[in-house]
């Protein structure tokens, strides 16, 4: 079962509801004072970003060793 964050655009309040309750919640309520987002998509952004950020820092971290190799390979032509 799929569950949703359901927030209250004037307020603010912040209410977690399954499939079921969002759709008897709306019923009753309307939609336009209201957002809601699903979670699974929520922590699926979180896990992207967080294995973007590896991903970018093994790449500076390869790039700046492979610098390193050739400044001491050009030092060692020059001396």
């Amino acid at each position: 079962m799929k569950n949703f964050k359901i927030i209250n655009l004037k307020s603010q309040a912040v209410q977690f509801m399954n499939e079921k309750e969002k759709n008897q919640f709306f019923t009753k309520n309307s939609l336009g004072n209201y957002k809601w987002e699903n979670l699974k998509a929520i922590r699926n952004k979180k896990i992207e970003n967080i294995a973007f950020s590896i991903f970018t820092m093994a790449a500076f971290s390869i790039l700046i060793l492979l610098m390193c190799g050739t400044f001491s390979f050009i030092d060692s032509l020059i001396f």
